[in-house]
């Protein structure tokens, strides 16, 4: 085995010698950086966020409900309260808490010649798994998200980067959440559907909660660009899309035409029709609703892909010790068309804007080649700051301390 090393080694100094390549195992800053505005970036960070407006709080959730009349029945999404004391408008703090990471593997080097620029070329992995905890009542979790990415990026004459690879997102309700949710509304479990007893009290119908809505974004190809401009000026910008097939969440955020990765059979050939675990009717809406929601976007001859694009801004000020920095981001969401319900997507409604801005001080390693540490402040008006949340719309300001 060491000889096998030795080897290896003598040929990456031949081949560094001889026309300018050398090779590196692992790099812990990867060529493509993350977005510091980023609401999405794979870095790890802990901070605290206060709401500017008591409508836009994560003190709600988007539930799946179904009306039983003597005849008929109807099944509808409705944003469930899940406790007294998240209603109580002085509760606008939380706590906000990443830990990722995004990191260059293997990476070749080809050094610039008369007639070529240098390029760099290297393997990515990278994630995070965040949380977001109220400043309230025990300070309860209200989610839980994972994202990973796998990848590869280059760079060309140490200016432009470029990566691309496969992306995915995934939210999940804290317990705590869920078990204060089902107590308040009085959920019973005890028969074969979860009754609500205490929804719309007033009515003769009875309410049967069919599940929560639940965020997936699986196997989406992810590209991105960033190139570094002069006066310490940078810009980013990328595109993400499900593959087909893929696995989305909730269903109403598929494309019409995406194939089953599920079922084979004729009977279910497009995902919005099976995307609700084992039910043949998706999260709990009859097939007939689903149909409709399906013909919606038929109609739009292919143009809804579930896409997600972005771009960002980053300028640094250097000091002895430090760099000042303002940053900016711009995220847009082609699930808004939707309005993330059965029987709202329509081509003429607006994409889902997010928008982060702000500022802050970055200190460097000493050999400047590992993550910076910050300190920031930034506003945010978009989704709230949770992935499971991605119905609620947030304004937030979020003094934060982050790695990457």
């Amino acid at each position: 085995m060491k000889r096998f090393f030795t080897l290896i080694g003598m040929i990456c100094c031949s081949l560094s010698v001889l026309f300018g390549i050398s090779f590196q195992p692992f790099t812990t800053a990867p060529l493509y950086p993350e977005g510091i505005a980023n609401p999405y970036a794979m870095t790890s960070s802990f901070g605290v966020q206060r709401a500017l407006n008591n409508d836009q709080r994560q003190n709600t959730v988007y539930a799946i409900i179904t009306e039983h009349q003597s005849d008929s029945q109807k099944t509808f999404y409705d944003f469930l309260p899940y406790s007294e004391e998240a209603q109580k408008p002085e509760h606008k703090e939380s706590f906000l808490m990443k830990g990722g990471i995004s990191l260059g593997l293997a990476r070749v080097s080809v050094e610039s010649t008369k007639f070529t620029p240098s390029l760099d070329f290297e393997l990515n992995l990278g994630g995070y798994v965040s949380t977001v905890m109220n400043l309230f009542s025990k300070n309860d979790s209200l989610s839980y998200d994972g994202v990973y990415f796998l990848g590869a990026s280059a760079r060309i004459a140490h200016r432009v980067s470029l990566r691309f690879g496969l992306h995915h997102f995934s939210g999940h309700y804290g317990d705590e959440l869920l078990e204060k949710l089902y107590t308040y509304h009085k959920v019973n479990f005890s028969s074969n559907e979860a009754e609500l007893t205490t929804y719309n009290s007033g009515s003769s119908s009875t309410y049967t909660l069919n599940g929560l809505v639940e965020y997936v974004r699986d196997n989406s190809y992810l590209a991105s660009v960033s190139v570094d401009l002069p006066y310490q000026l940078r810009l980013y910008g990328g595109v993400e899309m499900p593959m087909n097939p893929s696995w989305l969440r909730p269903f109403v955020h598929v494309p019409a035409d995406y194939k089953n990765p599920v079922e084979s059979d004729t009977s279910h050939p497009t995902l919005i029709d099976r995307i609700g675990g084992g039910a043949a009717d998706g999260e709990g809406f009859p097939q007939k609703q689903l149909d409709e929601e399906e013909e919606l976007k038929r109609r739009a001859n292919g143009s809804y892909k579930a896409l997600r694009v972005f771009s960002g801004f980053e300028w640094r000020y250097p000091l002895s010790f430090a760099n000042l920095f303002l940053a900016g981001d711009l995220q847009f969401h082609q699930d808004g068309q939707t309005l993330h319900k059965v029987g709202g997507y329509d081509p003429a409604n607006p994409w889902e804007m997010e928008l982060t801005i702000g500022g802050g001080i970055e200190f460097l390693n000493e050999h400047q080649n590992r993550p910076a540490f910050r300190i920031h402040a930034f506003y945010h008006d978009g989704r709230a700051p949770s992935i499971q949340f991605f119905y609620q719309r947030m304004k937030r300001v979020t003094i934060a301390l982050s790695i990457g």
